[in-house]
């Protein structure tokens, strides 16, 4: 058999002190932004579903694969995978446009990024690349409070601050 007919299973193991059962690898949603349209997306998440890899993670950074992602995953089951998205970085052709960690931006990003991918949440928000925010101040005063607000309305089941 040639590589990819071979059943492989990913492993998959617990995710620090959450719930989640993840993959010990997963789709990185960065490699869609270009590459792929959405069937040809749809045939690599079934296929890595198939095998237990059920991460997957993107990002309004990532050219277009929000989008994509939106296309594909409102047709399959929910439960069968856990999704990452990030806030604070984001795509413009304008550069002084790709970081905002302030409140409001960091809650409309959230929100954009769930109706995007059309799901009623995601399992893991990361704070994208805080290095760059103009100071840790505005990370802890409004990048923080906004991915805190966004978990206690149910839009978010775990936070990872930095990334």
């Amino acid at each position: 058999k040639q590589w990819y007919q071979r059943r492989v299973r990913v492993k998959q193991t617990k995710l620090g002190n959450t719930k989640l059962n993840i993959s010990q690898i997963g789709i990185g949603g960065a490699a869609f932004k270009d590459h792929f349209d959405s069937s040809a997306a749809k045939a690599v998440i079934e296929y890595a579903l198939r095998h237990g890899v059920n991460y997957i993670d993107t990002s309004p950074w990532y050219i277009n694969s929000e989008e994509l992602l939106g296309e594909v995953l409102p047709n399959i089951s929910r439960s069968k995978y856990i999704i990452s998205s990030k806030c604070g970085r984001y795509h413009s052709d304008d550069v002084l446009e790709w970081f905002d960690f302030s409140f409001d931006r960091i809650t409309e990003s959230i929100d954009k990024s769930i109706k995007i991918l059309g799901c009623k949440y995601l399992d893991i928000c990361f704070c994208h690349d805080v290095e760059f925010a103009p100071t840790l101040e505005v990370v802890i005063n409004e990048a923080l409070p906004a991915m805190k607000k966004a978990k206690e309305k149910g839009k978010i089941k775990y936070n990872w601050y930095f990334r």
